[in-house]
Protein backbone atom coordinates (compact mmCIF):
# COMPACT_ATOMS: atom_id res chain seq x y z
CA UNK A 1 0.00 0.00 0.00
CA UNK A 2 1.05 3.59 -0.52
CA UNK A 3 2.22 5.55 2.47
CA UNK A 4 0.48 8.59 3.94
CA UNK A 5 0.11 11.71 1.81
CA UNK A 6 1.38 14.05 4.54
CA UNK A 7 -0.76 17.07 3.81
CA UNK A 8 -0.96 16.56 0.06
CA UNK A 9 -3.80 14.93 -1.88
CA UNK A 10 -2.92 11.55 -3.38
CA UNK A 11 -3.23 11.04 -7.15
CA UNK A 12 -6.85 11.15 -8.30
CA UNK A 13 -6.70 7.52 -9.45
CA UNK A 14 -5.31 6.13 -6.17
CA UNK A 15 -7.53 4.35 -3.67
CA UNK A 16 -7.11 5.04 0.05
CA UNK A 17 -8.23 2.63 2.79
CA UNK A 18 -8.68 3.32 6.49
CA UNK A 19 -10.14 1.80 9.63
CA UNK A 20 -12.44 3.51 12.14
CA UNK A 21 -12.55 2.48 15.81
CA UNK A 22 -15.04 4.20 18.08
CA UNK A 23 -13.28 4.18 21.43
CA UNK A 24 -16.37 3.55 23.53
CA UNK A 25 -16.19 0.27 25.49
CA UNK A 26 -12.50 -0.10 24.66
CA UNK A 27 -9.52 0.20 26.97
CA UNK A 28 -6.39 2.15 26.15
CA UNK A 29 -4.55 -1.12 25.63
CA UNK A 30 -7.10 -2.34 23.08
CA UNK A 31 -7.03 0.93 21.14
CA UNK A 32 -3.25 1.02 21.13
CA UNK A 33 -3.13 -2.51 19.77
CA UNK A 34 -5.57 -1.90 16.89
CA UNK A 35 -3.92 1.36 15.81
CA UNK A 36 -0.48 -0.20 15.86
CA UNK A 37 -1.80 -3.16 13.86
CA UNK A 38 -3.25 -0.75 11.28
CA UNK A 39 0.09 1.02 11.09
CA UNK A 40 2.01 -2.20 10.57
CA UNK A 41 -0.55 -3.83 8.24
CA UNK A 42 -0.33 -1.01 5.71
CA UNK A 43 -3.65 0.78 6.10
CA UNK A 44 -3.56 4.36 4.85
CA UNK A 45 -5.41 5.87 7.80
CA UNK A 46 -6.81 5.04 11.23
CA UNK A 47 -9.56 6.97 13.00
CA UNK A 48 -11.16 7.23 16.43
CA UNK A 49 -14.22 9.42 17.16
CA UNK A 50 -14.99 12.64 19.05
CA UNK A 51 -17.56 11.72 21.69
CA UNK A 52 -17.38 11.97 25.44
CA UNK A 53 -19.32 8.85 26.39
CA UNK A 54 -20.64 5.70 24.79
CA UNK A 55 -23.01 5.96 21.85
CA UNK A 56 -24.30 2.44 22.45
CA UNK A 57 -28.05 2.55 22.86
CA UNK A 58 -29.15 2.15 26.48
CA UNK A 59 -25.55 1.85 27.69
CA UNK A 60 -23.76 5.14 28.26
CA UNK A 61 -21.61 3.83 31.09
CA UNK A 62 -18.80 2.06 29.28
CA UNK A 63 -15.30 3.57 29.13
CA UNK A 64 -14.78 6.22 26.46
CA UNK A 65 -11.48 8.07 26.25
CA UNK A 66 -11.42 11.67 25.01
CA UNK A 67 -10.57 11.80 21.32
CA UNK A 68 -7.92 14.49 20.90
CA UNK A 69 -5.91 13.41 23.94
CA UNK A 70 -6.10 9.84 22.67
CA UNK A 71 -5.03 10.87 19.18
CA UNK A 72 -1.95 12.63 20.52
CA UNK A 73 -0.88 9.45 22.30
CA UNK A 74 -1.54 7.30 19.24
CA UNK A 75 0.45 9.70 17.07
CA UNK A 76 3.55 8.82 19.07
CA UNK A 77 2.93 5.08 18.75
CA UNK A 78 2.39 5.00 14.97
CA UNK A 79 4.65 5.95 12.07
CA UNK A 80 2.83 5.50 8.78
CA UNK A 81 -0.95 5.85 8.96
CA UNK A 82 -2.68 9.16 8.69
CA UNK A 83 -4.80 9.71 11.80
CA UNK A 84 -7.98 11.58 12.63
CA UNK A 85 -11.32 11.66 14.42
CA UNK A 86 -14.61 10.84 12.65
CA UNK A 87 -15.58 13.60 13.22
CA UNK A 88 -14.98 16.45 15.66
CA UNK A 89 -18.16 18.33 16.58
CA UNK A 90 -17.57 22.04 16.10
CA UNK A 91 -19.62 22.81 19.22
CA UNK A 92 -17.48 20.60 21.47
CA UNK A 93 -14.65 23.12 21.84
CA UNK A 94 -14.03 26.75 20.93
CA UNK A 95 -12.68 26.49 17.38
CA UNK A 96 -9.38 28.29 17.99
CA UNK A 97 -8.63 25.89 20.85
CA UNK A 98 -9.62 22.92 18.68
CA UNK A 99 -7.26 24.04 15.94
CA UNK A 100 -4.40 24.39 18.44
CA UNK A 101 -5.09 20.82 19.57
CA UNK A 102 -5.17 19.68 15.95
CA UNK A 103 -1.94 21.38 14.90
CA UNK A 104 -0.25 19.92 17.98
CA UNK A 105 -1.25 16.40 16.93
CA UNK A 106 -0.17 17.25 13.39
CA UNK A 107 3.34 18.04 14.65
CA UNK A 108 3.52 15.10 17.04
CA UNK A 109 2.59 12.79 14.15
CA UNK A 110 4.98 14.34 11.65
CA UNK A 111 2.20 15.80 9.50
CA UNK A 112 -0.11 12.77 9.42
CA UNK A 113 -3.29 14.44 10.74
CA UNK A 114 -6.54 14.61 8.78
CA UNK A 115 -8.89 17.08 10.48
CA UNK A 116 -12.36 15.51 10.44
CA UNK A 117 -14.96 18.13 11.39
CA UNK A 118 -18.74 18.44 11.41
CA UNK A 119 -21.55 20.57 12.81
CA UNK A 120 -22.21 18.14 15.73
CA UNK A 121 -25.38 16.11 16.19
CA UNK A 122 -25.59 14.32 19.55
CA UNK A 123 -28.05 16.33 21.63
CA UNK A 124 -27.85 14.03 24.66
CA UNK A 125 -24.09 14.49 24.87
CA UNK A 126 -24.44 18.26 24.94
CA UNK A 127 -27.19 18.07 27.53
CA UNK A 128 -25.20 15.75 29.78
CA UNK A 129 -22.10 17.96 29.84
CA UNK A 130 -23.80 21.35 29.74
CA UNK A 131 -22.52 22.16 26.25
CA UNK A 132 -24.80 24.56 24.35
CA UNK A 133 -26.55 22.85 21.45
CA UNK A 134 -27.98 25.48 19.09
CA UNK A 135 -30.52 24.68 16.35
CA UNK A 136 -29.19 23.05 13.15
CA UNK A 137 -29.08 26.27 11.14
CA UNK A 138 -27.05 28.01 13.80
CA UNK A 139 -24.61 25.11 14.03
CA UNK A 140 -24.08 25.28 10.28
CA UNK A 141 -23.32 29.00 10.59
CA UNK A 142 -20.87 28.27 13.41
CA UNK A 143 -19.22 25.60 11.29
CA UNK A 144 -18.68 27.96 8.37
CA UNK A 145 -17.16 30.62 10.61
CA UNK A 146 -14.87 28.07 12.21
CA UNK A 147 -13.60 26.85 8.84
CA UNK A 148 -12.87 30.40 7.74
CA UNK A 149 -10.98 30.96 11.00
CA UNK A 150 -8.87 27.87 10.30
CA UNK A 151 -8.02 29.18 6.84
CA UNK A 152 -6.89 32.50 8.31
CA UNK A 153 -4.90 30.90 11.13
CA UNK A 154 -3.08 28.59 8.74
CA UNK A 155 -2.16 31.34 6.28
CA UNK A 156 -1.65 34.55 8.25
CA UNK A 157 0.93 35.59 10.81
CA UNK A 158 -1.80 37.16 12.94
CA UNK A 159 -5.45 36.46 12.17
CA UNK A 160 -8.39 38.76 12.85
CA UNK A 161 -11.95 37.59 12.32
CA UNK A 162 -15.27 38.93 13.54
CA UNK A 163 -18.25 36.71 12.87
CA UNK A 164 -21.69 36.29 14.36
CA UNK A 165 -20.54 33.48 16.66
CA UNK A 166 -16.72 33.63 16.89
CA UNK A 167 -13.88 36.09 16.67
CA UNK A 168 -10.12 36.30 16.50
CA UNK A 169 -8.16 39.42 17.43
CA UNK A 170 -4.66 39.56 15.95
CA UNK A 171 -4.35 35.90 16.90
CA UNK A 172 -0.95 34.23 16.42
CA UNK A 173 -0.97 30.59 15.39
CA UNK A 174 2.41 28.97 15.66
CA UNK A 175 3.59 26.53 14.69
CA UNK A 176 1.77 26.30 11.38
CA UNK A 177 0.80 22.81 10.17
CA UNK A 178 3.78 20.67 9.21
CA UNK A 179 2.90 20.83 5.52
CA UNK A 180 1.20 24.24 5.65
CA UNK A 181 -2.34 22.87 5.72
CA UNK A 182 -4.17 20.17 7.68
CA UNK A 183 -6.39 18.24 5.23
CA UNK A 184 -10.06 18.73 6.17
CA UNK A 185 -12.61 15.91 6.05
CA UNK A 186 -16.30 16.94 6.08
CA UNK A 187 -19.19 14.49 6.01
CA UNK A 188 -22.55 15.98 5.04
CA UNK A 189 -25.12 16.27 2.28
CA UNK A 190 -27.15 19.05 3.88
CA UNK A 191 -28.03 21.90 1.54
CA UNK A 192 -26.15 24.58 3.46
CA UNK A 193 -23.35 22.34 4.67
CA UNK A 194 -22.57 21.35 1.10
CA UNK A 195 -21.56 24.94 0.41
CA UNK A 196 -18.99 24.64 3.17
CA UNK A 197 -17.84 21.32 1.71
CA UNK A 198 -17.27 23.00 -1.66
CA UNK A 199 -15.28 25.83 -0.10
CA UNK A 200 -13.26 24.11 2.62
CA UNK A 201 -13.12 20.31 2.27
CA UNK A 202 -10.19 18.27 1.04
CA UNK A 203 -12.17 15.06 1.61
CA UNK A 204 -15.95 14.67 1.55
CA UNK A 205 -18.10 11.79 2.83
CA UNK A 206 -21.45 11.87 1.05
CA UNK A 207 -22.94 8.66 2.50
CA UNK A 208 -25.95 6.83 1.12
CA UNK A 209 -26.13 4.32 -1.72
CA UNK A 210 -23.78 4.65 -4.70
CA UNK A 211 -26.56 6.30 -6.74
CA UNK A 212 -27.32 8.73 -3.91
CA UNK A 213 -23.64 9.50 -3.52
CA UNK A 214 -23.34 10.23 -7.22
CA UNK A 215 -26.35 12.58 -7.16
CA UNK A 216 -24.92 14.52 -4.23
CA UNK A 217 -21.59 14.59 -6.06
CA UNK A 218 -23.21 16.35 -9.03
CA UNK A 219 -24.48 19.01 -6.63
CA UNK A 220 -21.04 19.37 -5.04
CA UNK A 221 -19.42 19.83 -8.45
CA UNK A 222 -21.95 22.55 -9.27
CA UNK A 223 -21.20 24.35 -6.01
CA UNK A 224 -17.47 24.16 -6.72
CA UNK A 225 -18.06 25.68 -10.15
CA UNK A 226 -19.98 28.57 -8.57
CA UNK A 227 -16.97 29.58 -6.46
CA UNK A 228 -14.34 28.77 -9.07
CA UNK A 229 -12.87 25.75 -7.32
CA UNK A 230 -11.71 22.66 -9.19
CA UNK A 231 -13.95 19.84 -7.88
CA UNK A 232 -11.10 17.38 -8.42
CA UNK A 233 -9.41 18.96 -5.38
CA UNK A 234 -11.98 17.22 -3.16
CA UNK A 235 -11.50 13.49 -2.65
CA UNK A 236 -14.74 11.53 -2.25
CA UNK A 237 -14.83 9.29 0.83
CA UNK A 238 -17.25 6.74 2.24
CA UNK A 239 -17.38 5.33 5.77
CA UNK A 240 -19.04 1.93 5.95
CA UNK A 241 -20.09 -0.21 8.87
CA UNK A 242 -18.32 -3.38 9.87
CA UNK A 243 -20.72 -5.51 7.84
CA UNK A 244 -18.73 -4.85 4.65
CA UNK A 245 -15.63 -6.53 6.09
CA UNK A 246 -17.37 -9.75 7.15
CA UNK A 247 -15.82 -11.44 4.10
CA UNK A 248 -13.24 -10.45 1.52
CA UNK A 249 -15.74 -10.90 -1.33
CA UNK A 250 -18.24 -8.58 0.30
CA UNK A 251 -15.55 -5.93 0.76
CA UNK A 252 -14.51 -6.15 -2.89
CA UNK A 253 -18.12 -5.77 -4.00
CA UNK A 254 -18.54 -2.74 -1.74
CA UNK A 255 -15.41 -0.99 -3.00
CA UNK A 256 -16.15 -1.60 -6.67
CA UNK A 257 -19.72 -0.32 -6.38
CA UNK A 258 -18.66 2.99 -4.81
CA UNK A 259 -15.47 3.38 -6.84
CA UNK A 260 -17.65 3.19 -9.94
CA UNK A 261 -19.30 6.52 -8.98
CA UNK A 262 -16.05 8.25 -7.99
CA UNK A 263 -15.33 7.33 -4.37
CA UNK A 264 -11.62 6.91 -3.78
CA UNK A 265 -11.33 6.89 0.04
CA UNK A 266 -12.82 3.88 1.84
CA UNK A 267 -13.15 3.79 5.62
CA UNK A 268 -14.52 0.77 7.49
CA UNK A 269 -15.43 0.18 11.10
CA UNK A 270 -13.46 -2.53 12.85
CA UNK A 271 -15.84 -5.20 14.18
CA UNK A 272 -15.37 -5.71 17.90
CA UNK A 273 -12.41 -3.36 17.98
CA UNK A 274 -9.97 -6.09 16.91
CA UNK A 275 -8.92 -7.36 13.48
CA UNK A 276 -10.82 -10.47 12.41
CA UNK A 277 -9.34 -13.05 10.10
CA UNK A 278 -11.35 -11.55 7.23
CA UNK A 279 -10.04 -8.07 8.00
CA UNK A 280 -6.49 -9.37 8.06
CA UNK A 281 -7.00 -11.00 4.67
CA UNK A 282 -8.44 -7.75 3.34
CA UNK A 283 -5.40 -5.81 4.53
CA UNK A 284 -2.81 -8.32 3.35
CA UNK A 285 -4.25 -9.46 0.01
CA UNK A 286 -7.42 -7.69 -1.09
CA UNK A 287 -6.48 -4.05 -0.70
CA UNK A 288 -3.22 -4.33 -2.70
CA UNK A 289 -5.19 -6.08 -5.45
CA UNK A 290 -7.85 -3.35 -5.48
CA UNK A 291 -5.23 -0.61 -5.58
CA UNK A 292 -3.61 -2.30 -8.58
CA UNK A 293 -7.01 -2.75 -10.26
CA UNK A 294 -7.89 0.94 -10.01
CA UNK A 295 -4.44 2.36 -10.67
CA UNK A 296 -4.74 4.82 -13.54
CA UNK A 297 -8.55 4.95 -13.36
CA UNK A 298 -9.42 8.61 -12.74
CA UNK A 299 -12.64 9.65 -11.02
Amino acid sequence: MAGPTFGKPPPADELHFGIVVGQHHHSWEELREIFQWADEAGWDSAWAFDHFFSLTRDNEMGPCLEGWTLLGALAVLTRNVQIGLMVTGITHRYPAVLFKQAVTVDHVSGGRLILGVGAAWHAREHQAYGIPFPPPGTRVEMFGEAMEMLRLLETQERATFRGKHYELVEAPFEPKPVFGHMPVMIGSTGRRMMRHVARYADLWDGGGTPDEFARHGVRLNQLCAEIGRDPAEIRWSYQAGNNVVETADRFVEHVRSYAAVGVRVFLVEVPGGAPSSALREIAERVIPELKAEFSGVAR
